[in-house]
């Protein structure tokens, strides 16, 4: 095979290295509901459109197999750490979910969660699925795909990995995200509050009522209600911050 076929080849698996690492831990792209192997045909195509317009940003071709291999592994760790940021700024509908459901009283409505690999509660699933909707609803998906273009602006091929910059860039996001999980639970917070006080109270006033019977089916019904009201805010606000923490990650 001659040379010039030989870099392109490598070229090629370099560029699928990252972008496949970052397709296999991204939110909405990457999640388990999509086959293992629509993953893998997306990011195979994928990397054949965005390798002639990154092909200037790759470094020469190693010769030896050594150096293939560290700039193969440091590819694949660049796209595992940045498809993990945006993930964890993701996370926080997941956050709000939880909240959501230990206020309303539905935290043993567990369901199972193929992205969290794990059980969960009903209502956290259902604003995951919902914030996947909307990403793709609303072209947010683009953003990200036009991300990982501009991470070999930002990221070069072959250079060092700034794992101190990568670590504080994680933090940054964790605390975005804990951030917005609690702004978008904020109003059942309140509501939480103020339903127990209100039922302490009514409990002190009126001690032959069973405060216990009525506060549980109460408080479901008064939260889904919250919940029907409030959710295109909820969501509206995720959409906002979302798209601002990924034009912010890829200098977009």
């Amino acid at each position: 095979m001659p040379d010039f076929m030989t870099a392109q080849f490598t070229a090629y698996f370099l560029v699928f290295s990252r972008l496949g690492s970052m397709l296999m831990v991204m939110p909405a792209l990457g999640d388990e509901n999509v086959p293992a192997r629509v993953r893998l045909l997306f990011a195979l195509v994928l990397s054949l459109v965005v390798l002639p317009v990154v092909l200037v940003s790759l470094p020469p071709m190693p010769t030896t197999l050594p150096a293939t291999a560290a700039l193969l592994i440091g590819e694949i760790a660049t796209g595992l750490m940045l498809g993990m940021a945006v993930r964890i700024l993701f996370s926080a509908v997941q956050l709000a979910g939880t909240v959501i459901g230990f206020q309303s009283g539905l935290s043993g409505a567990m369901i199972f969660d193929p992205s969290q690999g794990g059980q969960t509660i009903v209502i956290s699933r259902f604003l995951s699925v919902l914030a996947v909707v909307l990403v793709f609803a609303t072209d947010l998906h683009h953003l990200m795909l036009a991300g990982m273009v501009r991470s070999y602006a930002l990221f070069r091929p072959g250079a060092d990995l700034m794992l101190g910059d990568f670590a504080s860039l994680s933090v940054n996001m964790m605390s975005q995200a804990f951030a917005l999980g609690l702004q978008m639970a904020a109003p059942f917070l309140v509501y939480g509050l103020v339903f127990n006080v209100g039922l302490g109270l009514m409990a002190r006033l009126t001690p032959q009522i069973q405060v216990f019977f009525i506060a549980q089916p109460l408080g479901i019904i008064l939260s889904l209600l919250l919940l029907l009201t409030l959710i295109g805010t909820i969501m509206t606000v995720f959409l906002d911050r979302f798209g601002e923490g990924l034009r912010a990650l890829t200098g977009g």
